[in-house]
């Protein structure tokens, strides 16, 4: 007998560029990845990290430096 597969957990993510009305909002954590947003600005992929992530990536963007921060800057401007 198959032993039953386990069930796979969905990882929570969390979007850490700037805050865009109705689409996403900064530090706010999602199940999934922003979909539609992402096609529309493929930078914004970058911006969406997994949880156990997020503190470097917050120290990233204060410190203004890394590639986290550059996304940052750049998904800013198109909005």
């Amino acid at each position: 007998m198959a032993k039953p597969k386990k069930a796979e957990q969905a990882t929570t993510v969390v979007y850490c560029g700037p805050s865009i009305p109705g689409v996403a909002k900064q530090y706010t954590a999602y199940p999934t990845a922003l979909a539609e947003a992402i096609v529309k600005q493929p930078a914004m992929e970058g911006l969406v990290v997994p949880l156990e992530q997020l503190p470097e990536a917050m120290k990233n963007l204060r410190s203004g430096t890394g590639h986290i921060s550059r996304l940052y800057r750049l998904v800013q401007v198109k909005h």
